[in-house]
C-alpha cells in the first residue's frame, strides 16, 4: 500500500523544482532584459553625448562672442563628462575604454580650464584655438565610428546581455568581439551646438498676435468652406465635409475636409480663420508614381501659387523632397531685408505640380510693414566680427526672431569651415553675435542659397 508513497514524493519533487527552475529561468530572462536595456541606454546617451560634443566644438571654432564662448564651454565640459559615465557603464574591457575614456577626460578638463579663463575677462589664444581644432578632428572621428557601430547593431543579431553572460573572462581583453574591436578602433583616433537645421532657419512658430493679417471681418462657416475650396481649386474639389475646428484664443479657425477628383481616399484638411478668412493649414496626402518637376520648377510653382493667392514678395529659403513631395520655406522679403518671421510652408507634388500642404501660421501672426532701421554696422564692419575660421559665401540683411519673442536687425553670413556650411548672425546695431546655424544637408534636400 506505501509502494507509491516514494513515486509520489519522487513527482511532488521534480514538479517543485521544475517550478523554481522556470521561476529562475524567468527572473534571469528579466534581469538580462533589464541589463539589456540599460546597456542600450547607456550606449545610444553615449552617442548623443559625443555628436553633442562634436557640434559645439564645430559652434566654438566658429564663434567670435565671449559670452558665447562661455557658454559653450561650459555644454562642451558637461556633455564630455556625461560621455565619461555612459562610457564607464558599458560592458568593454578596461583595455578598449582607455584611450577613449582619457579622451573624454582630457577634453572636459581642457574646456574647464578654458571656460574659467574666458569668465576672467582673457580670450582663447591661437595655439588654444588649435588645440580646439585638433580636439574637434578626434571627436569627428569618434563620432563618426560611433554611429557606425550604432549601425551595426540595429542590423546585427548581438545584444549587450550576450556579450557579457557567462561571465567571459575574454571580456577584459581587447577581443575581436564587434563592440570591443569598435572601441579599439575609435580610441585609434569627444553641447548643443548651433540650432541644427533639418527644418529650415527660423521655422517654429511664434506664439503671439501683432500680425495685421487677422484683423479682418469674421466670416461664416460657408465662407470659409468657399475659401477652402478656392484655395485648393474649383476644379480639383469633387466633395467637402466640415471637420473639427481650432479654438485656441490666438488663431480661430474653420475646419473641412476636401476630397479632390481622382483621389477618394486622400481628403485633405484645410483650416481658415475665423476672423479675416486666411487659409492657414492644408495637410494632404499624395503618392507621387513618377516626378517630372525638378526643385527649381518646383519652387517657382510654389511662389507662384503664393502670389496668386496674396503673398507678395517671398523667397524660398530652404527645400526638402520626401517621397516625391517638396516642402519649400518662403519667407517675406521687404526692401531687399529678408524677414524670417513671416514664413510660410508649401508643400508640393514633383509629379502634378498640385499643392497639397501649408503652413501659413508665423506668416499670419507675425506680417505686417515694418519699419526697418538703417544698420549702425556697414557690411564690411559686421564682418569682421565673424571669426575668420569661417570662410564666407554670401551675406545680407535679415530681421531673425528672438526668444523673448521680439525681433533683430542683422546681417547673415553664410560660410564654410571644416566642410561643413554655417550661418552667423551679427546684430548690425550692436554687433553682439546673435545666433549660429549649422546647415544639415540630407539626400533629400538641401538649404537654398
Amino acid at each position: 500500500m506505501k509502494n507509491w508513497i516514494l513515486p509520489a514524493i519522487l513527482a511532488v519533487a521534480l514538479i517543485i523544482t521544475g517550478v523554481w527552475g522556470y521561476n529562475q529561468y524567468q527572473l534571469n530572462q528579466q534581469y538580462n532584459t533589464h541589463m539589456e536595456n540599460f546597456y542600450q541606454k547607456s550606449f545610444y546617451e553615449l552617442v548623443g553625448n559625443v555628436g553633442s560634443v562634436e557640434s559645439g566644438l564645430a559652434k566654438l571654432m566658429v564663434s567670435g562672442d565671449r559670452s558665447q564662448h562661455i557658454m559653450l564651454l561650459s555644454e562642451i565640459s558637461r556633455q564630455a563628462n556625461g560621455a565619461q559615465m555612459d562610457l564607464g557603464q558599458l560592458p568593454i574591457s578596461h583595455i578598449a575604454l582607455d584611450k577613449t575614456a582619457k579622451f573624454l577626460n582630457q577634453l572636459a578638463d581642457y574646456t574647464y580650464f578654458l571656460n574659467k579663463k574666458v569668465s576672467q575677462g582673457q580670450t582663447i589664444s591661437v595655439d588654444e584655438m588649435d588645440n580646439l581644432g585638433k580636439l574637434h578632428e578626434n571627436a569627428t572621428k569618434m563620432n563618426k565610428d560611433l554611429n557606425q557601430l550604432s549601425s551595426e547593431l540595429l542590423t546585427g543579431s548581438g545584444s549587450w546581455g550576450t556579450f557579457v553572460s557567462g561571465a567571459r573572462t575574454e571580456i577584459y581583453e581587447a577581443s575581436d568581439d564587434l563592440y570591443t574591436e569598435q572601441f579599439v578602433n575609435i580610441q585609434k583616433t569627444g553641447i548643443d551646438y548651433p540650432s541644427l537645421i533639418y527644418d529650415g532657419p527660423f521655422s517654429e512658430a511664434l506664439d503671439q498676435k501683432h500680425g495685421t493679417e487677422l484683423k479682418g471681418t469674421p466670416v461664416t462657416e460657408q465662407q470659409a468652406r468657399d475659401i477652402a475650396i478656392k484655395f485648393i481649386g474649383n476644379d480639383r474639389v469633387a466633395k467637402t465635409e466640415k471637420s473639427s475646428d481650432g479654438n485656441n484664443g490666438i488663431l480661430d479657425t474653420w475646419g473641412f475636409q476636401l476630397w479632390t477628383k481622382g483621389d477618394a481616399d486622400n481628403p485633405i484638411f484645410v483650416s481658415v480663420s475665423k476672423r479675416g478668412g486666411k487659409v492657414v493649414n492644408v495637410i494632404g496626402q499624395h503618392k507621387v508614381a513618377k516626378e517630372s518637376l525638378s526643385i527649381n520648377q518646383a519652387i517657382e510653382k510654389a511662389k507662384e501659387f503664393l502670389e496668386q493667392n496674396g503673398y507678395k514678395d517671398m523667397v524660398s529659403t530652404y527645400q526638402q523632397n520626401f517621397e516625391g513631395l517638396s516642402t519649400i520655406n518662403f519667407a517675406y522679403s521687404q526692401d531687399d531685408v529678408i524677414v524670417y518671421p513671416d514664413l510660410i510652408k508649401v508643400k508640393i507634388a514633383l509629379d502634378d505640380g498640385n499643392i497639397y500642404g501649408l503652413d501659413a501660421r508665423n506668416y499670419l501672426l507675425a506680417h505686417k510693414e515694418r519699419k526697418i532701421e538703417e544698420p549702425k554696422l556697414e557690411l564690411e564692419e559686421a564682418q569682421k566680427l565673424v571669426s575668420p575660421s569661417l570662410n564666407i559665401t554670401s551675406s545680407r540683411l535679415a530681421i531673425i526672431p528672438t526668444e523673448g519673442k521680439n525681433e533683430r536687425l542683422c546681417y547673415e553670413f553664410k560660410g564654410e569651415m571644416s566642410q561643413k556650411r554655417f550661418i552667423v548672425y551679427i546684430d548690425a546695431m550692436t554687433g553682439q553675435e546673435a545666433d549660429i546655424l549649422q546647415i544639415i544637408d540630407t539626400e533629400n534636400g538641401s538649404l537654398t542659397i
